[in-house]
């Protein structure tokens, strides 16, 4: 889901606008249809199935990739985690031969001799895969299942041919690479973090012609990491998706989280920075106002809660919710690990704007100097939290003594070529943040 926001600008006052492309229903696209299968007639392809082989990416050699198994981890049974595992080895193996009634392809079925598991628990294996390699893209929807008391039965089914898979696999390769070339040395986690946040914001457009009636009728690729590095249209998973590849491609460690954002399906990001784990929902700030592009970048969850719903963990729902049989929930919307997000001093706001500490406001001038001698349009500030928010913003503004105007003016003595014109200001709090974005024109 995206959210949109616009500004109205008038002199000494904005007002902000908010308004969501609806993703209603969405859920009923993505969850998983168990079909049973034979366990005595196998399929067989007529040739052999065709092997992936991903070409092994060229990441930046200052940065160690890593992959997360966090919803591996999660997973409470032996059984659950070999299928894991198979189901890994198995996505990239596709037969050749199209199973013309689901339109799609085999791949192996995998024989879990020895293991007996419910349709929930195969569900939420296929879900940990899923949250665990945002890189397999392509299985579809459908899947075979059989279980008795010695052994689970499981075939997945790919969307694409292998040449397909193989062709598109390849391009997601290449993306990523063309990026993780434009990486420079010796940045830090949150630098990192910053690059690849902005990236998918400038190279990424949110598909706003997603079909809510017709969920059908959607590219299947807006949802993946294919849409939004290659295609580079997608929509909320598209974003998350990509965005957790690319950090783990740069060893930072990230995981999706699933939940609603205004009352509608969503999905997001957390990342952990050293030891602590920090939201971000990238979707949410492409925006177009640069100002309004880091309201989501590395809040915390309490700051979340405030617009976005999360999804329960899978321990706490039934098998019957966990397949899809009963309640609001099921094994494609659930979540497998969400991790404590408590910390808000590396928010974007926090570190990279100047800080209004007290009204002398020394720091803030000299920052606002800056700004106005390269004539910038916006300039955005951090109010310290011994401060009241919203009572300085009004002193700052609206309020007799009109703090910022004496900053302007005191800034305007220091500059002979042109001067902020004071009168047509216009300025945008951005209170969860304690931010200040505004907006100045010159003469």
């Amino acid at each position: 889901m995206k959210r949109l926001i616009a500004l109205i600008l008038s002199a000494f006052i904005a007002v902000s606008l908010c308004s969501c492309d609806v993703l209603d229903e969405i859920e009923n696209s993505i969850k998983h249809t168990l079909r049973t299968v034979e366990p005595i007639a196998r399929q067989e392809a007529s040739e052999p199935y065709y092997e992936v082989e991903p070409r092994e990416v060229n990441y930046n050699k200052q940065y160690t990739p890593i992959q997360s198994h966090r919803s591996y981890d999660a997973l409470p049974l032996e059984g659950e985690k070999r299928l894991y595992d198979e189901l890994i080895k198995a996505y990239y193996d596709i037969s050749p031969d199209k199973d013309t009634e689901l339109d799609m392809y085999p791949m192996p079925e995998i024989d879990l001799k020895g293991y007996s598991l419910s349709e929930a628990q195969v569900r939420t294996a296929m879900k940990a895969v899923s949250d665990d390699y945002p890189e397999i893209f392509w299985p579809g929807g459908t899947v075979g299942f059989y279980s008795n008391n010695e052994e689970t039965i499981v075939r997945p089914y790919s969307r694409y041919s292998a040449e397909e898979v193989d062709t598109r696999v390849e391009a997601v390769r290449s993306a990523a690479e063309s990026f993780y070339a434009t990486v420079p040395d010796g940045l830090s986690d949150y630098e990192l973090e910053l690059r690849v946040h902005d990236f998918l914001i400038e190279n990424t457009e949110y598909d706003a012609s997603v079909k809510v009636n017709d969920l059908d009728d959607n590219d299947p690729d807006i949802y993946n990491v294919y849409g939004a590095l290659v295609n580079r249209k997608a929509v909320c998973e598209g974003y998350a998706r990509s965005f957790q590849l690319l950090m783990n491609g740069l060893g930072v460690e990230c995981v999706g989280v699933m939940g609603r954002g205004e009352s509608e399906l969503h999905i997001w990001n957390a990342v952990r920075l050293g030891s602590k784990w920090y939201s971000v929902d990238v979707t949410w700030d492409d925006q177009e106002q640069v100002y309004a592009r880091y309201l989501y970048f590395n809040v915390t969850d309490a700051y979340m809660k405030n617009d976005h719903v999360y999804f329960p963990l899978f321990g706490t729902l039934s098998e019957g919710e966990i397949n899809g049989q009963e309640g609001e929930y099921s094994a494609d919307i659930m979540n497998m690990f969400i991790p404590d997000c408590s910390d808000d001093k590396m928010g974007y706001y926090y570190l990279e704007t100047p800080h209004l500490r007290d009204f002398d406001a020394d720091e803030l001038r000299s920052a606002l100097l800056s700004a106005a001698e390269n004539r910038e349009e916006i300039f955005c500030f951090y109010i310290e939290e011994d401060m009241d928010y919203q009572s300085t913003v009004d002193l700052l503004f609206t309020e007799s003594p009109q703090y910022f105007f004496d900053y302007v003016e005191n800034v305007n003595w220091n500059m002979s070529d042109h001067s902020i014109d004071s009168s047509n200001i216009g300025y945008y709090p951005i209170e969860q943040c304690r931010a200040v974005a505004v907006m100045l024109n010159y003469y």
